[in-house]
């Protein structure tokens, strides 16, 4: 861990409080030289940092610039990082990424290229959001793909409950909302092998609105944010526990532990839903009644030549039809 990286863990820990030179130095042995070179450097990057003759330094608030060292201070899992102020998208980043033994994770304050599920285009204004891949070569086969993205969904939920204390809801399959509003969206792509019928590398696109942002016209009653408050959180923080949650819950993907939450936290189940089987403006009015053990959406159709049946979706868009 570099010193800078060191330094801004330290200040992190102790935000609001001030820490004299003699204790930085102690805790992390280093010089007063070298402390200050950090000091200065991480100025220089944005972070607000008072210093004051007796008393020492004072990190005035959670830092949101999303930072190689701040993203690395709050990692639990050793990774490679690759952090961008602007990119096309960091899906791709990784996909022209070689991915070792340790996982990849590309973040950006900012993407010009960002896409969602069916090729959408995924908005993705800087300052404001958390765009983030985690490409790594699992040990699971084809089989798991659906899973891997609820895994995801369940994962993303409880980082944002731990830094941000929000309690998202899933909207079945790749869905985060609060307060009735999308505030994530989750892509699953894999490269295969398909002698094998394994998956060389898997490669996880999440996207999170944090706070307001300058999101298109047309999404201003459809997209939310996390928090108000610009402040309310740190963003690298919340990068950092999404992949350190999404690490822990795929290392024990084949349990399908995470089945139980992912239903508490489908916000839909019990609802009247629109199936929108083809993919177009052509609708069947259902009932979302379960998840099954393989990550279907089990349904009642409550109209058309299917109504009063049962069935389970694996695949295809679900509209959401909210109590009035």
């Amino acid at each position: 861990m570099s010193t800078r990286t060191e330094v801004l863990k330290l200040f992190q820990e102790n935000a609001g409080v001030y820490l004299s030179g003699q204790r930085i130095g102690d805790e992390l042995q280093i010089s007063r030289n070298a402390i200050w070179k950090a000091v200065n450097q991480l100025r220089k990057e944005g972070y607000e940092i008072e210093s004051k003759t007796g008393a020492g330094y004072l990190f005035r608030r959670k830092e949101n610039r999303l930072t190689f060292d701040a993203i690395q201070s709050h990692l639990r899992y050793p990774c490679e990082l690759k952090v961008f102020d602007e990119t096309g998208s960091t899906n791709d980043v990784a996909k022209e990424s070689h991915v070792g033994l340790k996982p990849l994770m590309v973040v950006a304050d900012r993407q010009t290229a960002g896409r969602g599920r069916l090729g959408r285009s995924f908005a993705s204004p800087g300052g404001s959001g958390i765009y983030m891949t985690l490409a790594l070569r699992p040990v699971f086969d084809l089989d798991k793909a659906l899973y891997v993205t609820m895994a995801v969904a369940v994962a993303v939920c409880r980082a944002m409950e731990k830094v941000a204390g929000t309690k998202g809801r899933i909207k079945w399959v790749n869905d985060i909302f609060y307060q009735q509003k999308k505030v994530c969206g989750i892509l699953t792509e894999a490269q295969s092998n398909f002698e094998t019928g394994k998956i060389d590398t898997l490669i996880i696109g999440i996207g999170v609105n944090c706070f307001p942002g300058s999101l298109p016209e047309e999404l201003k009653d459809i997209a939310g944010c996390l928090a108000e408050d610009s402040n309310a959180f740190s963003r690298a923080e919340l990068a950092a526990e999404i992949a350190n949650e999404t690490l822990d819950i795929l290392e024990d993907l084949n349990s399908m532990a995470f089945l139980r939450e992912y239903r508490s936290k489908c916000f839909i189940l019990g609802k009247n839903i629109y199936i929108h089987p083809n993919l177009d403006q052509r609708s069947i009015r259902a009932r979302a009644i379960d998840i099954d053990e393989n990550g279907g959406l089990v349904v009642e159709y409550m109209e058309g030549k299917k109504m009063r049946q049962m069935e389970t979706l694996t695949t295809g868009e679900v509209s959401i039809r909210l109590d009035e």
